[in-house]
């Protein structure tokens, strides 16, 4: 039986295509090196290839957060060692400057320099790198430190994040870089030296025969963080309260919030207590532009041990007519231009030392120590100056002023002695308290109407409606207010006789809703406002630029005190940043072991992936040689038997 020539076509066609696309696929094989290039090549092993290729693409993406990651930390730890050796240059600027030899217009002169120095640190602070500020945590795209003048600079504000750049370095993994401004360049913790160790305040009770007591309190020197040195001044102030015998119980905070500290009583005293903290102390006299001829005594130094002797100051502009000693050759030293004490007109020396007894009392106040022998001839020249002896920690806590005071809310004029309460008239007391655990409300109290024949039933009608207000709002705060018979005037406080409720609470005499009709009149109080709950300071940032600022008022004012206690906060500045940059370096060296483990996985990823993928070369071939040849010899056939014609079959 013969087939037919369309069913020999139809079988030869198909054979061939079947073999042209095993040709197809084995010169696949052989030009790209990879034996599965479509799913059909090979399913299971394509699933493989499939999710190797994820996780080297995941670890691509780490590697270049890594490199970004490392870009920063570069920067960034130039930008700090760079502000490190500032501060460096600062402090030692400060010392020449703080030291008896400078004069006070090189001290006014020093200004402008402080502000050259404030801009630069400023600037590194806001350093840019990979598109984005260093310093301004993960909001970088805007400067962070931004200051208010560019050229008498006043104030420096962060706008940046407090939350610090976090990186992805593995499916699990995130490390911070801890670039953040608001940490690096504002201090968490503050030393405590001899330049801010003091606390001076006032007692008084404001009863007659009651003596104002003035207390003092010395910080110990340390080490502290804001709540810590909370803790202490609060303990320190009490305890002189005690020993004075007021027996005041003070309270002071740190307020996160705001990052402000505030101080307080306890509202435990038993009277009317007004407190006021002193931050400025008095004036003192110190030895300022100490000159000497050149190239004698180069590491001369003089040490005033007993300022308060020192009353009598020399002639302003300095160094118009300063205090001089001349060397003579008997041993002894002339003086000259003694501004009023009476020294002799010539004083002993005792071989490279000099000591001088200005007020006469037998007892040293000022020694000069040459450090090497004087020859005749040689002078010595120094001004006495005033200046003021400063080293509260008040500044420190954000109060600038001279004196702050705690102060009872107590009204201000005499009261009558028969009280008649209207209802809609004068029966109304506006106020907001605030509790300790910060929730304020704001309440009207209602006094019962009625006629009262003296001042303490009338205060008792008082307490009992701010008690019942506080009672309506859930708080149920006891109020106490008296009669004070000594002034003719009430007081409004807490009784904490059963435990203290309020953090603080502000009568609204001049700003309620019932001012018109309000008992401020009665009670003796001006139609204002009026609160207690202690004194709150500024801002307490202790920032590099806080410190640089308060440096420049320092210099303006030649207030010695102010340079010396910058010299203390800028160490513990460079202090911090050197940590930082300690940080910084160990960040990297765990990016930098992040970086060769991600090595390891690819190399370890790319040889699996060879694995499941590539090709043997040399089968491949062989393979591709076979099947063409197998595809030449079905070619050859095929012609053969599609040629025939119907005629070979007749």
């Amino acid at each position: 039986m013969r087939v037919p020539t369309i069913s020999l076509y139809n079988q030869a066609t198909y054979q061939l295509s079947k073999l042209t696309s095993n040709l197809s696929e084995a010169n696949e094989v052989v030009s790209s090196s990879s034996r599965i290039n479509t799913i059909s090549d090979d399913p299971s092993g394509m699933a493989q290839v499939l999710d190797i290729s994820s996780t080297m693409a995941c670890l691509d993406q780490y590697q270049s957060n890594i490199d970004q990651a490392q870009t920063t930390l570069t920067s960034a730890e130039t930008a700090l060692d760079a502000m490190a050796d500032e501060i460096l240059e600062l402090n030692l600027l400060c010392s020449q400057l703080a030291n008896a030899s400078a004069s006070t217009q090189e001290r006014t002169n020093a200004v402008e320099s402080i502000q050259v120095y404030l801009e630069s640190i400023l600037d590194l602070a806001n350093t840019e790198s990979y598109g984005g500020y260093v310093f301004a945590g993960d909001e970088n795209e805007a400067a962070p430190f931004v200051a208010d003048e560019e050229d008498a600079t006043t104030s420096v504000t962060y706008l940046g994040s407090a939350d610090a750049v976090s990186i992805k370095t593995g499916d699990d993994t995130t490390v911070s870089l801890g670039c953040c401004g608001s940490n690096l360049f504002y201090e968490d913790e503050i030393v405590v030296d001899t330049t801010n160790n003091q606390l001076t305040f006032q007692e008084d009770p404001g009863r007659d025969g009651d003596s104002v007591m003035t207390l003092d309190a010395t910080i110990p020197s340390g080490t502290y963080t804001r709540e810590e040195l909370a803790q202490t001044i609060e303990d320190l102030m009490t305890q002189a309260s005690a020993e004075s015998g007021y027996g005041v119980v003070y309270e002071v905070t740190y307020n996160e919030d705001g990052n402000t500290f505030t101080i307080d009583t306890d509202g435990s005293y038993d009277g009317i207590m007004t407190t006021t903290l002193i931050a400025q102390y008095d004036s003192t006299a110190r030895v300022s532009n100490l000159t000497v001829e050149e190239g004698a005594f180069e590491n001369i130094e003089i040490d005033v041990t007993d300022a308060s002797a020192l009353t009598e100051y020399t002639p302003k502009p300095e160094g118009s007519e300063p205090l001089t000693l001349t060397y003579n050759e008997d041993g002894t030293w002339t003086v000259e231009n003694d501004p009023g004490y009476g020294l002799d007109t010539d004083i002993e020396g005792n071989g490279t030392t000099i000591e001088i007894d200005f007020d006469n009392d037998g007892v040293t106040d000022v020694t000069i120590d040459l450090n090497e022998p004087p020859e005749e001839g040689d002078s010595i020249s120094f001004d006495i100056v005033e200046g003021d002896e400063n080293n509260s920690i008040l500044p420190d806590l954000g109060f600038d002023d001279e004196t702050v005071s705690i102060e009872p809310v107590q009204s201000t004029s005499a009261v009558s002695s028969i009280f008649k309460v209207t209802a809609g008239e004068n029966d109304a007391i506006d106020f907001t308290q605030t509790l300790e655990n910060g929730d304020t409300t704001l309440l009207t109290a209602y006094i019962e109407p009625g006629t009262y024949t003296d001042p303490e039933s009338y205060a008792k009608a008082v307490e009992d409606a701010l008690e019942d207000a506080s009672a309506q709002s859930g708080s149920r705060v006891n109020y106490d207010v008296t009669y004070d018979s000594g002034s003719d005037t009430f007081v409004i406080s807490e009784d904490t006789g059963t435990g203290r409720q309020l953090k603080s609470f502000e009568l609204l005499f001049g700003s309620g809703a019932n001012a018109s009709t309000s008992a401020a009149s009665d009670l003796g109080f001006d139609p204002v406002d009026t609160g207690s709950g202690g004194v709150t300071g500024d801002e307490a940032s202790w920032s590099i630029f806080g410190t640089l600022l308060d440096l420049k008022q320092a210099l303006a004012n030649d207030d010695v005190d102010g340079i010396e206690r910058a010299m203390s906060r800028l160490d513990n500045h460079y202090e911090s940043l050197t940590s930082a940059i300690s940080a910084i370096g160990v960040t990297y060296d765990t990016l930098t072991a992040t970086e060769d483990t991600i090595t390891d996985t690819e190399l370890t990823l790319t040889t699996r992936l060879s694995d499941v993928q590539d090709a043997d070369t040399v089968d491949a071939i062989m393979v591709l040689n076979s099947t063409q040849t197998t595809y030449e010899a079905a070619l050859s056939a095929c012609s053969s038997i599609i040629g025939m014609s119907l005629v070979d079959y007749m």
